[in-house]
This record gives C-alpha cells, structure tokens and sequence, in this order.
C-alpha cells in the first residue's frame, strides 16, 4: 500500500542511513589481534569500503525480484483483463525499479561512475578515520557546493539568489564545523590537528568526486536502459572485482604504516576479522554496516521516487541529526565508542544549523528553477522553515493518498494543518505549492 511504503521508506532512510553512518565509524573504534598477539583497532578504509560494494551488489537480486513482482503482476491483471500495468502508485513504483536483462555495453558504460564512486568511497573512508561520525556527516553536505560548479560549467545551468544564498550558507556551515572539529579536546598538539585537516580535507575533496559521479552516472542513465537499482548493483560488481584484484593487492604491497589509509595488509584484516575483541564484534559490526547501507540505498530511491528530491533533503538533514546523537548515545552508554560532547560541540551545533539552512534554501532554488511558486523577499530562516513545512505535508499528502489511512488521527491532521498555516498554504491549495507524487 502506498502509505505503508512511504512510512518504512523514510523510517529506512532515517534508520538506516544513521546507523550505516554510525557503524563506519564504530568498526575503527573496535579491536581486533594480529598475528604477533598484539591488539589495535581495526583501522582498515580499504576493506570498509570493499564490503561496502559488496553490499551494493545485493541490490541486483532485489531488482529481479521486483521484476519477479512486476511480472505477476502483470500476469494477474491480464487474466482479470485489465490493464497490463494496473493502476495505483506501487505498480509504478515497481515497475521503476524492476530489472531487465542488461547487456555487457550497458554494464560497462557504468564504469566511467563506479570509478568516480569507488574514489569518494575510499576518500571518504579514509578521512574518516581522523574526524567522529558526525563531523563527517556534516561534511558530506559540501557536495552542494561542487553540483552548483558542475551545473554552471558542464551544464550552462544558471544560479538564482535563492542558489548564492543557499551555497553561501553550506560554506559556512561547513567552516564552522570544520572549525569546531580542529578545536576538540581529541586533536590536541599540531600532529594530530594536521591529521583531522587531512581526513577533513579528503572528505570535502571526495564531495567534489561524488559530485562528477553523479553527473557522469546522468549521463550513463541516458544511455542505458536500466532500472536504478540496477545501476546500482552493476556498480558494486564492477566496484568489487577492481578492489579485490586490483587495488587491495597494490596497497598489499605499497610501503607504510597500516591504519593510515595507503598501505593495508589484507591478511591480517581476514586475522583480525576472526580474532575481535570482544569476539565477533568486527564481523557483526562489519555486516551491520553493508546491509544498513544495502537499506538504506534502497529506501532512499523509494523516498525520491514517492516523494521527490527536495523532500529527500529535508529527510537527509534530519538523519545527520540522529547521526551525530547516536554517537553521543552510544558514548555515554558505552565509553570507548561514540563521540562525547564538549565546549567545541557548541560551535559544531551552529554550524550545522547553518549549513541546514543552506542547504534547504539551496533546495528552494531548485524549485523557483523548476518553475514552481516562490517568495523571493522571505529570508533564508523562512525559506528553510518552509521547506520543512513542505516536506511535511508531502510525507502526510502520500501517506494519506490510499482509502486506508494509517496514521488519520485527529492530533497528525491539527498539527499538519497548523503547519500550512504557518506557510500560508491551504490542503485544497497542494497543486498550486506541492509537485505531485
């Protein structure tokens, strides 16, 4: 039914998306011993990422299976001679992401995107071995600011106010943060200060990465005819069969120490693997990680397809939330793990609300550019506040759209009404402000 998809859709996003977020780091934090008997924790990016296009190839047999689905479904109908595609949201919504057999052409055309994928992964992994969780959440939002490059260099894609004032806000917000993180207690001394830059520094650099990917896989999506799920799992397989045969066995062999992201010993990350403490706390933190990301890719095409990508925004900010009070949960629960809070964590709050607010003017601009109705004299507070109010309504709007209304309960529709009244929009007045499901 489509308001029981679009409540687990957000719900796996938020849920999801925080825990994948929380176990990346975690796995760092979790020791292991090696082979001389010694202990340390399992500081190991390239397998982190490794398992992480493992768990992207697992969205191939999800997409035969919706095309399983897609197929009885279409059977059922015509024997009920109806129409082969049926009617409502779910068969749509299935037949988007159902596979369809793909040629080698087509699966090598995804090269180009998985090669840009696999370098922000790594980067990314690697810089999160210097910064906490949230610090590295918060950071990711910096991928705005490379899109607006991308569009107006290779794309001729104008900018609005609405766009200046949104980028304006990420680049602050992520000043901010970055700043609150060098001040921590933890990166006392100009060693380690240098450290959290460069794991710093190799996050924002990879938002730059992803940004080409995702400009480079518009371009592959044009050119195959492939369902998104299947995009993804022929970039993991790609992604996968290079890590394991080509680049593990280099850094296998490259000078270094290990645990600083360029050299890493691939066996004794298999030792390590069986040999946790406490034990199997690596493999089970490591598979947490793979099939909360596998859910949360998959939840997050459900949450685009139902409700848009503006609304996926507001839901992102959101899950950067819970990101960052799961890892002050988790080390107050259980100390050794997590993040703690302390004086600088006042100025990562400010940055963080700042770079919100950007980002959700950044999404404004998107909407004034696709021709829907704007305020153009509201200030960014009332501009991110609206977005909000709008994806609340596009949450409510589709999960009410079925006869069977789940969640109509007389204290949701008072508080959902209040919020459009603060936005000065009506419910009979959603087709003038909201884009349709």
């Amino acid at each position: 039914m489509v308001q029981a998809s679009s409540v687990l859709s957000v719900g796996g996003l938020l849920i999801f998306g925080t825990l994948s977020s929380i176990a990346s780091k975690v796995v760092y934090q979790t020791e292991g011993e090696t082979f001389d008997g010694s202990v340390k924790d399992f500081k190991k990016p390239w397998a982190s990422t490794a398992l992480m296009f493992v768990a992207m190839v697992m969205c191939l047999p999800i997409a035969w299976i919706a095309r399983l689905v897609e197929t009885h479904k279409k059977k059922k109908s015509s024997d009920e001679q109806k129409p082969l595609l049926g009617k409502g949201d779910g068969d749509e919504s299935t037949s988007r992401l159902a596979a369809k057999d793909a040629t080698f052409k087509e699966v090598m055309i995804l090269a180009l995107p998985m090669f840009f994928d696999l370098t922000a992964t790594l980067l990314m992994s690697i810089g999160l071995l210097y910064v906490t969780a949230s610090v590295y959440q918060m950071l990711r939002g910096a991928e705005i600011l490379f899109s607006a490059i991308f569009a107006v260099t290779f794309l001729k894609r104008p900018l609005n106010k609405l766009h200046y004032g949104g980028i304006a806000g990420c680049l602050a917000g992520i000043c901010l943060v970055g700043a609150s993180s060098l001040l921590s207690p933890g990166s006392g001394g100009s060693s380690q200060a240098g450290m959290v830059l460069l794991g710093m520094a190799l996050i924002v650099v990879a938002q730059a990465v992803q940004a080409a990917q995702v400009t480079m896989e518009d371009y592959a999506m044009s050119h195959v005819g492939l369902a998104p799920l299947q995009v993804v799992g022929y970039e993991g397989l790609l992604g996968t069969l290079v890590l394991f045969l080509v680049l593990m066995p280099i850094v296998y062999f490259i000078p270094g120490k290990d645990g600083q992201g360029l050299h890493e010993d691939s066996l004794e990350t298999a030792y390590m693997i069986g040999h946790s403490e406490p034990r199997w706390s690596i493999p089970l933190v490591l598979v947490a990680n793979s099939l909360s990301l596998l859910l949360y890719n998959v939840a997050g095409m459900f949450v685009t397809e139902e409700m848009g990508a503006v609304s996926r925004t507001v839901f992102e900010s959101a899950r950067t939330l819970f990101v960052w009070l799961g890892d002050l949960l988790l080390y107050y629960t259980h100390t050794g793990l997590g993040e703690q809070w302390n004086n600088s964590s006042y100025l990562q709050a400010a940055g963080f609300a700042v770079l919100v607010v950007g980002t959700l003017v950044y999404a404004q601009g998107d909407r004034k550019q696709e021709g829907h109705d704007t305020d153009s004299h509201e200030g960014p507070l009332q501009t991110a506040k609206h977005e909000v109010q709008r994806a609340v309504f596009k949450f409510h709007h589709t999960i009410s759209s079925h006869p069977q209304r789940s969640l109509r309960s007389r204290r949701w529709r008072r508080s959902v009404n209040a919020a459009l009244a603060t936005a000065r929009l009506r419910p009979d007045e959603e087709d003038h402000h909201t884009p349709s499901s």
